[in-house]
């Protein structure tokens, strides 16, 4: 249970908590703690945000032994994981090219990317697999200040890169661990009255939807 002595206290903001980590291995990178990922500072300390996805037990949003088994991962193995996820990032580097031109300068090691992205929110998903949560990595990056960059890992694994939310989709986690089908189920099930709703109004001519 160590692992959140690691975390600042948490706030409740909607399906999440939000807190505070450390991570030293992200010092020197942009800071990118604005709003929606923006720049707020020219370097950073390491603080990152992070999103722990609640599980909700009786009403009360707990966080999951899975979710802090990830916590503990992730803040032992910070060093390798940036390592591991800037190096996913080089290998597509020739793709991103392609689409951004002249916004991405020439990369020959992972530390050239300091000046040009910030890691911005850590989100722990409720999603998990042998006994660990999904953890995504949600960046700012000077290429695409828009959209932003994200990454979907689980343990020391990238499962997908993309933009920014990648990093918080539950279905590439749902997709992974093999429970798709059953989280499309139940999402049906929850949703089925909004399902209604528009399979309903699909169907009236457009001037009566305003």
């Amino acid at each position: 249970m160590k692992s959140v002595l690691y975390l600042k206290p948490n706030t409740i903001i909607g399906d999440h908590y939000k807190s505070e980590l450390t991570l030293s291995s992200w010092k020197d990178f942009q800071s990118r703690q604005g709003s929606y990922n923006s720049k707020d500072d020219t370097i950073s300390t390491g603080i990152v945000s992070v999103y722990i996805r609640g599980n909700q037990v009786d009403y009360v949003k707990v966080t999951s032994q899975e979710q802090i088994n990830a916590i503990e991962f992730l803040f032992s193995n910070a060093d390798s994981m940036r390592d591991i996820v800037l190096s996913e990032l080089i290998a597509e580097l020739p793709m991103l090219k392609e689409i951004y031109e002249d916004s991405i300068p020439d990369i020959q090691d992972v530390s050239d990317f300091k000046k040009l992205l910030g890691l911005s929110i850590i989100h722990v998903m409720n999603s998990h697999k042998d006994g660990f949560s999904y953890v995504g990595y949600e960046f700012g990056c000077d290429w695409d200040e828009e959209h932003g960059f994200g990454i979907m890992t689980h343990k020391d694994r990238v499962i997908k890169m993309g933009q920014a939310d990648t990093s918080f989709d539950q279905w590439i986690t749902y997709e992974d661990n093999g429970t798709i089908k059953e989280e499309e189920e139940k999402w049906n099930v929850e949703n089925k009255s909004v399902l209604q709703k528009w399979a309903t109004e699909s169907k009236k001519p457009w001037w009566k939807f305003w």
